[in-house]
C-alpha cells in the first residue's frame, strides 16, 4: 500500500491544509493552550506490513505552534503475519495496534515497509511530535526516515520509541534515519541499524536490548543550552550543538524506557 498524509499548520494553531490518504490519518482535537495546533494520528488498519510505503509531511508556517501524537502503538508485521486481504490480522481484528507511525494496510511480499515522515518548521515555528510506539514483529523489517528542516529561531521535540518484537517473540528488523537541518546547514546525520542481527548483538549498539527510545530536543533559547548527560551506558543525552541534544535510552521495557528518557531530557537542557 502506498499512502501519502500531509498537513499544513499557520500560525495562531488553525489547520491550514489537511490531506489524508487511509490508514494515515490525521485528526485535530481540542487543546487546553491557545494558539497551539493539536494533531492526533490515526491508524485504521492494522500494520505497517511488508512492502508498505508510508509518508507523512508536517509544514509549520512562520509563527505556528502544534503538537502531534499518535492515538496508539503501530504493530508492524511480516509476510507470514500479514492476515488476510482487507489488513486484519490471523483473529480478524481490524484496528490491532493501530495509531502512531501511521498504519499500514495490504503488504506485499517480503520487502521492507518504510515510513518516511518530513516536517518543514518555518522562523519561529515551534512543533513537539511523539508519533508513538512501533513494535516490530518477527518476520517484519521497517526503515524509517525522520526529516526535520528548521528555519531562525524554530524549535522541534521529537519522540522515537521502536519495540524490537512482541514479549516472547523473536525480534522484527527496523532502521532509523535522522537527517535534520537548520537553515539549510547539516544538525544530525545518524543511521541506526537495528536490521543485521551482528549489529543488534554488538554492545555497542543495542547489546541486545529490545527497545530503542530516542528524542531530538532543538531549543533556540540561550538560556537552555544543550548539555551532554550520561545517566548509564545505556543511557545518554549528547550534545549535537549548542541548541540540539539527541537523547538516547536501551532497555528490554518500553516503560521503563520512556521514564528514563523524559528524566533525560529534563537534565540535558537544564
Amino acid at each position: 500500500m502506498i499512502a501519502r498524509t500531509s498537513a499544513v499548520i499557520e500560525a495562531g494553531g488553525v489547520l491550514g491544509e489537511v490531506s489524508c490518504t487511509p490508514p494515515l490519518t490525521l485528526r485535530q482535537v481540542h487543546g487546553d493552550t491557545a494558539g497551539r495546533c493539536e494533531l492526533r494520528l490515526v491508524g485504521t488498519a492494522a500494520g505497517p506490513l511488508a512492502g508498505d510505503d508510508l509518508s507523512i509531511s508536517l509544514r509549520l508556517r512562520a509563527g505556528a505552534r502544534a503538537t502531534l501524537a499518535a492515538t496508539g502503538a503501530s504493530l508492524a508485521q511480516g509476510r507470514d503475519h500479514a492476515g488476510t486481504e482487507d489488513g486484519r490480522d490471523r483473529h480478524g481484528t481490524g484496528g490491532h495496534g493501530t495509531g502512531g507511525h501511521g498504519t499500514g494496510g495490504h503488504g506485499t511480499g517480503g520487502a521492507a515497509a518504510t515510513l518516511a515522515i518530513r516536517a518543514d518548521l518555518a522562523d519561529g515555528a515551534d512543533l513537539v511530535a511523539d508519533p508513538g510506539t512501533l513494535v516490530v514483529c518477527r518476520g517484519s523489517r521497517v526503515d524509517v526516515h525522520v526529516e526535520l528542516t528548521l528555519g531562525a529561531g524554530a524549535t522541534v521535540q521529537w519522540r522515537e520509541l521502536i519495540v524490537l518484537g512482541r514479549t516472547g517473540e523473536p525480534a522484527g528488523r527496523a532502521t532509523l534515519r535522522w537527517d535534520v537541518t537548520r537553515l539549510g546547514r547539516p544538525v544530525l546525520r545518524q543511521f541506526v541499524d537495528l536490521a543485521d542481527p551482528m549489529l543488534t548483538a554488538w554492545g555497542g549498539l543495542t547489546a541486545r536490548r529490545r527497545v530503542l527510545a530516542c528524542a531530538l530536543i532543538c531549543d533556540s533559547d540561550p538560556a537552555r543550552a544543550a548539555r551532554t548527560v550520561v545517566a548509564s551506558a545505556m543511557a545518554v543525552a549528547q550534545r549535537v550543538d549548542d541548541h540540539t541534544v539527541l537523547v538516547t535510552v536501551l532497555d528490554d521495557d518500553a516503560t521503563g524506557a520512556t521514564r528514563t528518557l523524559e528524566e533525560l531530557c529534563v537534565r540535558a537542557q537544564g
